[in-house]
């Protein structure tokens, strides 16, 4: 992204920032932005084995093809396979 758009971006964030009056929302932008704004804080992936970091390649292309489960239906499961 060149250098002017990214001025316009974080213009952009500015200006929403300042309409937010939610204080639990404020407090979550500042956590957040704090982590990008650390230069020396690790990104988590970079913590994982090669093995993890595959799977997790892996599972993110199934969620693109839709290839996911529902939150009620591992619950459901998960009570079929406990009442065994």
């Amino acid at each position: 992204m060149k250098k002017e758009d990214m001025d316009k971006v974080k213009a952009k964030i500015y200006q929403q920032i300042d309409k937010i009056e939610d204080e639990t929302a404020l407090q979550m932008l500042q956590e957040a932005s704090a982590v990008y704004s650390t230069p020396s804080q690790k990104d988590i992936i970079d913590e994982l084995t090669p093995e993890q970091q595959q799977r997790l390649k892996d599972s993110i292309l199934q969620a693109n093809d839709g290839k996911t489960i529902s939150n009620e239906e591992v619950q459901q499961k998960a009570k079929e396979w406990l009442s065994r």
